[in-house]
C-alpha cells in the first residue's frame, strides 16, 4: 500500500480540486485559494513521502517497522539534503499560475454542465447588465468594454472585431508570464548543470580554500606555542639568575638580582596573555581542522552537503554552495529571492483582483475567451538579470 501513496495523494487531489472548482456557491476568489491549498497539500505529501524512511519500533519485544513520513518541504529539498531557492522558485509560479488557470477553466465549465450556456450574442451589453445589476447605461456600457479589453485582450468594439464562440479552456497565459515559467525552468537546469560540473571537482578551489584556512590556523597556533614557549624559557632563565644572585654577598649581585625580579614580575601578565592568546589559537586551528574533515566527510566535489535531509534548513536558498562559503550569505541568491517574491505575491493579487471584482463569477462565465493578466516587459527583464546573476555568481563562486 505504501507504494501507491502518491498515486493516491494525486488522484485525491485531482477529485478534490474539480470538485472546489465547480461548486458555484461559494466566491470564485475563495475558491481559487482552496484550489491552491490543495494544490500546496499535494506538494507537502509528496514531500512528506520522498523524504520519508523506514524505522525500526520495538513494543512489548516485537520489533515492527514503519514508515516514517519526512519533511512537509521535501520538494524543495535538492539532491545535497538543502533547501533549494530554483525549486522554491518553480513551485511558487507553477501553483499560482496553474491553480488560477484551473480554477477560471472549472468556472467557466458551470455554465455547460448546468445547460444555461448563454446564447446572447451581444457580450459587452451582458456584461455591462452585470455590472449594473440590472438596466445598463452608458456609464456601465463604457465599463463593460474596459473589463472585456482586460479580459480578452482585445477591444469587442473595435473596427473588424468579432467575437468567438464560448470556450471555457480556451484561458490564454500571456507571454511574459509563460517567460517567467521559463526562466524559472531554465534557472533550475543551469543551476543543476553547475552544481553537477562542481560535484565533479573534488580538488577544485573552494576544497582548496578550506585547505589553506586549516594550514593557516594551524601555522598561528604553533607560531603562539612558540611564543609562549621563549616566554618560558626567559622566564626560568630569570628565576634562575634572580635566586644565584641573592645567593652572593655583593652589591652588585643584589642590585642585578632585582633588576632580574622586576623583568620577571613584567613577563608574568605578559606570559598569562600569551598562553590565553596561544589556547584561543589553538581551539580555532582545532575548530578548522574539524571544520575540513567534515567538510571532506559530506562534500560532494567541491559542493557542500548535508548527510541526511532532517538538517536541511531553509537558511540554505541564501547561502553558498561550495565547501568554502556555504557558512556566508550569497548576495546573488539573496537579491533573487526578493524579486521572485515580490513578483509572485503582486501577480497573485493581480489575479484576486479579477476574480473578487463586482459580478466576477458571472462576468467570467459570460466572456467566450479570456486571458490570465499579464505583468510588464519591464518585470520579466528584472527577473531575467535577477536569475542571470544568480546564475553567474553561482558559476565564479
Amino acid at each position: 500500500m505504501r507504494r501507491y501513496a502518491s498515486m493516491l495523494y494525486i488522484l485525491a487531489a485531482v477529485a478534490l480540486t474539480v470538485v472546489l472548482g465547480l461548486l458555484g456557491f461559494i466566491p470564485l476568489a475563495l475558491r481559487w485559494l482552496l484550489v491552491l491549498a490543495v494544490f500546496v497539500g499535494l506538494l507537502v505529501l509528496i514531500g512528506r513521502d520522498v523524504t520519508g524512511k523506514m524505522v525500526e519500533s520495538t513494543r512489548r519485544g516485537r520489533t515492527t517497522t514503519r514508515f516514517a513520513p519526512g519533511r512537509v518541504d521535501g520538494v524543495l529539498i535538492d539532491l545535497r539534503n538543502k533547501v533549494s531557492l530554483s525549486r522554491l522558485q518553480l513551485v511558487l509560479w507553477t501553483v499560482v499560475v496553474l491553480s488560477a488557470w484551473v480554477t477560471l477553466a472549472l468556472h467557466r465549465t458551470i455554465p455547460i454542465v448546468q445547460g444555461r450556456l448563454a446564447a446572447s450574442a451581444d457580450v459587452t451589453a451582458t456584461v455591462a447588465g452585470l455590472l449594473a445589476a440590472g438596466e445598463p447605461t452608458e456609464a456601465d456600457m463604457s465599463r463593460a468594454v474596459t473589463v472585456l479589453t482586460q479580459l480578452m485582450g482585445q477591444d469587442p468594439t473595435a473596427a473588424g472585431a468579432t467575437m468567438p464562440a464560448y470556450s471555457p479552456l480556451d484561458i490564454t497565459i500571456p507571454n511574459e508570464v509563460l517567460l517567467a515559467l521559463g526562466i524559472s525552468v531554465a534557472s533550475l537546469a543551469g543551476a543543476g548543470a553547475i552544481k553537477s560540473n562542481r560535484a565533479a571537482n573534488e580538488d577544485g578551489r573552494a576544497t582548496q580554500i578550506v585547505e589553506n584556512r586549516a594550514g593557516r590556523a594551524l601555522e598561528a597556533a604553533a607560531t603562539a606555542g612558540a611564543q609562549v614557549a621563549t616566554m618560558e624559557t626567559t622566564r626560568v632563565t630569570l628565576e634562575a639568575m634572580s635566586g644565584g644572585l641573592e645567593a652572593l654577598d655583593d652589591p652588585d649581585a643584589a642590585e642585578r638580582a632585582r633588576l632580574a625580579e622586576a623583568r620577571l614580575a613584567e613577563l608574568e601578565p605578559r606570559l598569562r596573555a600569551a598562553e590565553a592568546a596561544a589556547a584561543r589559537t589553538e581551539a580555532r586551528a582545532a575548530e578548522h581542522a574539524m571544520h575540513l574533515v567534515e567538510v571532506r566527510a559530506e562534500a560532494v566535489g567541491e559542493l557542500h552537503a548535508n548527510a541526511v535531509p532532517d538538517e536541511a534548513r531553509w537558511s540554505d536558498m541564501l547561502r553558498g554552495d561550495t565547501v568554502a562559503n556555504f557558512d556566508f550569505a550569497d548576495l546573488g541568491k539573496i537579491q533573487m529571492f526578493l524579486f521572485t517574491v515580490v513578483l509572485v505575491f503582486a501577480y497573485a493579487a493581480l489575479v484576486w483582483s479579477i476574480m473578487s471584482m463586482p459580478a466576477a463569477a458571472g462576468i467570467l462565465q459570460a466572456v467566450p475567451t479570456m486571458s490570465l493578466p499579464p505583468f510588464s516587459d519591464s518585470a520579466v527583464l528584472t527577473l531575467g538579470l535577477s536569475h542571470g546573476g544568480y546564475l553567474a555568481t553561482k558559476t565564479a563562486a
